[in-house]
Formats: C-alpha cells, sequence, structure tokens
C-alpha cells in the first residue's frame, strides 16, 4: 500500500502544481473557462489556483511528513468536490465531469490511505 500511496502522491502533486500554476498565472484557457462557463471572478480562479499548489506540495512534502499528505489530500478532495459540483450545476456533459470526479476519486482514495484510523 505504500508504493500506492507514494506514486498516488507524486502524481496527484505534479498534476496540481501544473494545474493550479496555470490558474494563478492567468493562462488564457484557464480564464475562460473561469469568467465564461463557470461565471467565477478572477479572484476565485486565482485563490483556487493558490490552493491547488498548497496542496500539491502537501502532497510531496507528504512523501517525508505523513501529515502534511493527509492534510492536502484532504484539501484536494474539497477542492475537487467543488469542481464537480461546479460542473453538475452547469449540466455539463459526463466528458464535462469525468476529469474531475476522477480526480476527487483519487484524492478520496490517497485521503482514505493516509487518514491515521485508516
Amino acid at each position: 500500500m505504500y508504493w500506492i500511496a507514494l506514486v498516488l502522491q507524486v502524481l496527484l502533486g505534479l498534476a496540481f502544481l501544473a494545474a493550479g500554476f496555470s490558474k494563478v498565472t492567468h493562462n488564457k484557457q484557464m480564464v475562460e473557462n473561469f469568467q465564461n462557463h463557470y461565471h467565477y471572478p478572477l479572484w476565485f480562479m486565482v485563490l483556487t489556483g493558490a490552493l491547488e499548489i498548497v496542496a500539491a506540495l502537501g502532497l510531496i512534502a507528504g512523501i517525508w511528513v505523513p501529515i502534511l499528505a493527509t492534510l492536502g489530500a484532504a484539501l484536494l478532495v474539497c477542492i475537487m468536490l467543488g469542481a464537480v459540483l461546479t460542473h453538475v450545476r452547469l449540466k455539463d456533459a459526463i466528458s464535462g465531469i469525468a476529469p474531475a470526479a476522477v480526480l476527487l476519486i483519487l484524492a478520496v482514495a490517497l485521503l482514505a490511505i493516509h487518514h491515521p484510523l485508516a
């Protein structure tokens, strides 16, 4: 189970570092999505990106300090739950909901592995 958690931590950490970076640097596609599709203000996009980066760094640092992986995974669960609910609220197709839903499931799995009661 240790190796599964480690691989999942690194993959999710790298993925959310990239996703968060694209939001805080105002990537053109992210700006368009947040403003025109999701109807969220730009400050919320930057906040989301910053939280994704914090969570990703927690996952990566969690390799050495396990509680940080737990906290990072918990933060990602919250972020991705919000993403899935946003897509559902907008009545997006399954193809639009699926990426966020898969990331939510992976974050929940990682949280379950790292949770002290697991």
